[in-house]
């Protein structure tokens, strides 16, 4: 035998117990990112799951053979995408904006062939237990760290933390963040983590009470970051579970079970009618709270006294002053809603401008930092919204990434005999809380999350595919 040829097959079957094995240390290192042993050389961190990444890729190669159609087309897709952000950006320079998104590019394609190689490495059986447990124990790390910070208000040190220095105690103080430095992103790989976890675990998709627990601790973090969408992800999802049960039951004319949870609801209703409700500055006169924190400072005879505003100033000049409190919060340029509707018009320039190519990695980062943008944004040089995000900045490659998504979704619909009620509920649920999940951080494309999405959802369509089959056969 020709000591040039090499026997794949054998190396093949001889290498799965070590992909096994990085395959799952990768899955474990995920949640921490570089925040575990990371080092810089420069202008890249080395980090665990990184090299662990780097690791498996060569046996991925091994496997290219066995990737169906449509995973070729969406790998090609993520290799072309970065392929031409580093040829795009070389004619304009790779400053420090363009190389953090050439970086998150280079992960979103190493995450694809990671991801769509193990699981044909793999059987598919042992693929599907390893990443059950793997997203299973980083829910358990969000959860874990989630209940420690909200509970005492300690959080990992970074910018967040030194803006907390300079803001008056609050809910925020108390709501999580884990390594992410910032309460939204933390939201948005929470509510991913458990979405996911609901497509592929069968268990967790028939566990009601679990859903409904990890439902309400989302709702409740949400609150305390003051994060709308998130509270309406987790809102939503709950209406539906709970109406779910009910209609379940009512099918089944099994309401015996449930008939006293309905008198309790019934009797709660009755309180409610027979009692005065107190509404709180949130549904009620809210403006009217303001001056309750507002302190003057006195001084006589040297003396500084501290006084309550409502007791230093007239029922006039506590009237003019809550209306200026009022104004500061409700119609601010700086204000959360003001800012995000800008973001967006400033998106939506950039893509006029350049509606094909897009204009550029870090191009929008870049065009708010040198004033090149027609909407006040304060200090804000992100879009806070994905789609904006890829599409003013990649034009075709951003609108091409929706396309796939929305294909993949109308594919799983399609396979109606390999597809579970309770499977077809959890793909709904992801599928309606992307939007929203998408305009909550400042930037989507770094989180691995993102990276995660596409190849997830594909090797999700080759499952639901080879269950058809069977089903055939």
């Amino acid at each position: 035998m020709s000591p040039f040829n090499v026997n794949f097959k054998s190396i093949f079957s001889e290498s799965r117990n070590l992909v096994r094995f990085l395959f799952f240390a990768w899955l474990l290192t995920l949640p921490f990112g570089s925040n575990i042993g990371g080092f810089s050389i420069g202008l890249l961190t080395i980090y665990p799951n990184l090299i662990v990444t780097l690791a498996i890729l060569p046996f991925c190669l091994i496997a290219f053979k066995k990737f169906n159609r449509f995973e070729l087309i969406i790998l090609s897709f993520l290799f072309i995408w970065l392929l031409f952000a580093v040829i795009s950006s070389s004619f304009n320079g790779f400053s420090s904006e363009v190389i953090f998104d050439i970086r998150s590019l280079i992960m979103q394609f190493m995450f694809g062939f990671v991801l769509i190689g193990s699981f044909h490495i793999l059987d598919k059986a042992e693929f599907l237990r390893l990443v059950k447990l793997g997203v299973r124990c980083f829910l358990f790390v969000l959860l874990f760290s989630g209940i420690l910070e909200f509970l005492t208000g300690i959080h990992f040190a970074g910018h967040k933390t030194v803006e907390l220095l300079q803001l008056p105690v609050g809910n925020t103080f108390y709501a999580p963040m884990f390594i992410y430095d910032n309460q939204n992103d933390y939201l948005t790989y929470l509510i991913f983590i458990f979405l996911t976890l609901n497509i592929i675990d069968e268990k967790i998709q028939n566990n009601f009470l679990f859903q409904i627990l990890i439902t309400l601790v989302i709702f409740v973090f949400s609150t305390y970051a003051d994060s709308n969408f998130a509270k309406i992800i987790s809102g939503g999802i709950f209406v539906f579970l709970v109406l779910k049960k009910l209609i379940v039951h009512i099918k089944l004319n099994s309401l015996k079970s449930i008939n006293p949870y309905l008198v309790v609801m019934l009797l709660f209703g009755i309180t409610i009618l027979n009692n005065h409700i107190f509404l709180g500055p949130k549904y009620e006169n809210g403006a009217n709270y303001r001056l309750n924190g507002v302190s003057m400072i006195d001084k006589k005879d040297g003396m500084l006294t501290v006084v309550s505003a409502k007791d230093y100033l007239s029922i006039k000049e506590q009237r003019e002053l809550i209306e200026e409190l009022d104004s500061i919060n409700t119609k601010s340029p700086t204000g959360s809603v003001n800012l995000r509707k800008n973001l967006i018009l400033n998106g939506i320039d950039f893509i006029k401008s350049a509606p094909v190519l897009g204009i550029g990695p870090g191009g929008y980062d870049q065009k708010c930092k040198t004033k090149q943008n027609k909407y006040f944004v304060h200090t804000h040089t992100s879009p806070h919204n994905f789609p904006i995000e890829i599409i003013s900045q990649f034009g075709i490659f951003g609108w091409l990434y929706f396309s796939f998504l929305i294909f993949i979704c109308v594919s799983f619909f399609q396979i109606r005999t390999s597809i579970s009620s309770a499977e077809k509920i959890a793909l709904i649920f992801l599928m309606v809380s992307l939007p929203f999940l998408w305009m909550m951080p400042s930037s989507y494309l770094y989180l691995s999350i993102n990276w995660l999405l596409l190849p997830v959802l594909t090797i999700q369509l080759t499952i639901f595919q080879l269950k058809r089959i069977d089903d055939d056969n």
